[in-house]
């Protein structure tokens, strides 16, 4: 694939939105938000609680009409651009936060108590991640926004130099563990 296609993905409040929107200006992109896209599409199913399901067959599909439909880069945010079909895609980011700073965004966003446990728990465990890499693998490019640095930047460097911004270097697990009182055996 030549074209420009970067999923953007993460667990929730990683700062995807944001890192997203800066890197479609920068590479004069359009913007999907799958979200938006698959409740334009209407591409979801209701479990018994009333909480949407995405049908990844309808979001491909979806996905795939806009491909056909439009020209140059395309930036695609959302936790769940990661399960696009890798022909789609050029690149994967994944962005993580340290799991304490995460837990206090989704907080403040005001998420209930049992949605910030499991998503402080889906990044300290590295799901989106690993679920990026099983699919995409040499593709996916994993980028800390823990800090203060520039993020979008980092990126573009890395995809205007060549390089890649290997996954597993961010490592969190062993921390949060030892936060909840329980370390684990080596």
């Amino acid at each position: 694939m030549r074209r420009t296609v970067v999923a953007v993905t993460g667990t929730p409040g990683t700062g995807k939105s944001s890192f997203s929107s800066r890197l479609a200006r920068e590479l004069g992109a359009r913007l999907v938000r799958l979200t938006e896209l698959i409740e334009r599409e209407g591409a979801y199913t209701l479990d018994r609680d009333g909480t949407k399901v995405a049908d990844l067959g309808k979001v491909g599909r979806a996905f795939r009409r806009i491909l056909r439909e439009s020209e140059g880069p395309l930036v695609v945010e959302g936790h769940l651009s990661h399960l696009l079909p890798t022909r789609f895609l050029s690149h994967v980011v994944v962005l993580r936060t340290h799991p304490r700073v995460l837990e206090r965004r989704l907080r403040r966003r005001g998420y209930p108590p049992e949605k910030v446990r499991d998503n402080v728990e889906a990044e300290a465990l590295d799901l989106i991640l690993w679920e990026a890499v099983q699919r995409h693998g040499e593709k996916v490019y994993e980028i800390d926004t823990t800090g203060r640095g520039n993020p979008v930047r980092l990126f573009l460097q890395a995809l205007r130099r060549g390089r890649r911004l290997p996954p597993g270097r961010v490592r969190w697990l062993r921390e949060y563990v030892a936060s909840l009182g329980r370390v684990p055996s080596p």
